[in-house]
């Protein structure tokens, strides 16, 4: 075994070694001697980078005598730190996959979690054995939901990895950042208190402006996407430490998976309670860009940004300058100058003043969003066309959305969509048939789909059939009116 410890090998020697038998009496020499336990172990953590001999290991029964050693309150460092780098090198990349006895039936994964977030707690551990044991822990955590869950409730997980935020070494604070990350689409309450203390949140900024390390740039904004955006005092810090620049540059030049995690950033900035927050972000220029995204990013992408585009469309019509009559005069050279008035609001509108979906070019690419018939990505689009109809003037936004072909499409979403998106379907059409004239343009072809819902309504869902039929009973009475006053004619 020394031999093999002294060797220079690479990844084929390594999966031979596997192959030749040698796994089996190591973990036999596991169980023996302090000498040779130690010499065993150098050598499987050696071996264990090599994933046909993760599943040799997993088939011997390597892994819970592994753990075991690991977990043993009184055992030498060294057999500490070559357990803890083989429980690194077997769930990376691979997860939970080789954590299992040896008839593969699973180990008790929240006992393991429990305990690497223990190891968390003793100071005294040194960082050699502090780093395989975060890796594993992430990789654990990313694998299994239900895992993530345990953690934070039962050993209570985000206490004890936030101070591992003032770590000096980079990789720690790093595998930190996205325990954290994974953390947080659980339970992100503390998590802001914390980063408000010090300097924690301004070098996570700083982070985030660094190109150069994606993976944990990544993890960064996913977190402050996670935390609650009722947490105005962090939106604000943020916005001091120019980290809604951070988020620009990272929607222009990010990984995919960066990129969504800013723009879930962005819904902090785009509260519709607050458009002071929503005008920096315009002001910016971010607009354009969650245009794009609607137009050609991931399905993940273009439903945040066609969510997006909807908070800021939602506070167009109190942002729009009614424009006054101009008063008859007889000089010609007083006459007003005429002013495009938006066909939406009313008013003078533009992107910046006013956030208009329409003047963004917007909405072309919103309807489009139909055509893909996928539920979370047309649920976002019909939110966004909603706010282009209002209770002053629904006819202004209805006869929008008319011309730009955009009610057959949400009349076809009652087709092929689940309930939950045909009951919004219904409730923009709602309020799109308050307006008689679009009532009769589409009440005919609207009527064949309503029918289908009030008839199957057992199957859909008794609260979706009985929205159709009051969108149908709405046809309805505009159909009797138009009957008597042909009759009275």
């Amino acid at each position: 075994m020394e031999a093999v410890l002294r060797m220079e090998l690479d990844d084929l020697n390594i999966k031979s070694l596997g192959e030749v038998g040698v796994i089996p009496p190591l973990l036999k020499m596991v169980s023996g001697n302090i000498d040779s336990k130690e010499l065993a172990l150098s050598a499987l953590a050696k071996l264990s980078s090599c994933r046909e001999n993760k599943k040799l290991i997993a088939d011997s029964g390597g892994v819970p005598l592994i753990l075991e050693q690991m977990f043993l309150s009184h055992v030498r460092t060294i057999i500490t730190a070559r357990c803890s780098e083989i429980l690194e090198r077997l769930t990376s990349n691979d997860g939970i996959e080789f954590l299992v006895n040896s008839d593969k039936t699973p180990l008790e994964l929240d006992k393991i979690v429990t305990n690497l977030l223990s190891f968390q707690q003793n100071k005294q551990i040194s960082n050699t054995i502090r780093k395989p044991i975060l890796h594993a822990l992430l990789e654990i955590c990313r694998s299994d939901v239900g895992l993530v869950n345990k953690a934070i409730l039962c050993a209570n997980g985000v206490s004890i990895i936030l101070p591992l935020l003032d770590e000096r070494e980079q990789e720690i604070r790093e595998v930190a950042i996205n325990l954290l990350f994974c953390f947080s689409k659980h339970e992100p309450h503390g998590i802001v208190d914390f980063l408000l203390v010090q300097r924690r949140l301004a070098a996570l900024v700083d982070v985030l402006k660094d190109d150069t390390r994606s993976h944990t740039q990544m993890a960064i904004a996913g977190l402050l996407a996670n935390l609650p955006k009722s947490e105005t005092r962090l939106t604000e810090k943020l916005i001091e430490l120019d980290g809604l620049q951070a988020v620009l540059n990272i929607l222009i030049s990010g990984t995919t998976e960066a990129k969504e995690n800013a723009l879930g950033v962005l819904f902090r900035f785009t509260d519709p309670t607050n458009i002071e927050f929503q005008r920096m972000v315009v002001e910016l220029g971010f607009y354009p860009l969650l245009v794009n995204f609607v137009k050609s990013g991931t399905l993940t992408a273009k439903g945040q940004a066609a969510a997006l585009i909807g908070n800021l469309s939602s506070n167009s019509h109190k942002l729009t300058l009614m424009i006054s009559k101009p008063k008859p005069t007889s000089f010609w050279c007083f006459r007003s100058v005429s002013v495009p008035i938006c066909e939406a609001h009313g008013g003078i509108c533009s992107v910046t003043s006013t956030f208009c979906m329409l003047e963004a070019k917007a909405l072309p690419e919103i309807i489009s969003l139909f055509q893909e018939k996928v539920h979370a990505t047309a649920y976002e689009g019909i939110q966004a066309l909603s706010t282009l109809i209002y209770d002053e003037k629904p006819h202004s936004g209805a006869k929008v959305l008319h011309e730009a072909d955009a009610i057959s499409s949400i009349l076809e979403v009652l087709n092929w969509g689940t309930p939950s998106l045909k009951g919004e379907a219904l409730s923009l059409l709602a309020k799109i048939f308050v307006t008689r004239e679009f009532a009769e343009v589409y009440g005919s072809r609207a009527r064949i789909h309503l029918g289908t819902l009030t008839t199957s309504n057992i199957h859909e869902g008794w609260q979706l059939g009985r929205k159709a039929a009051t969108v149908l009973t709405q046809l309805e009475r505009y159909s009797r009116t138009s009957m008597s006053y042909r009759r009275g004619g």
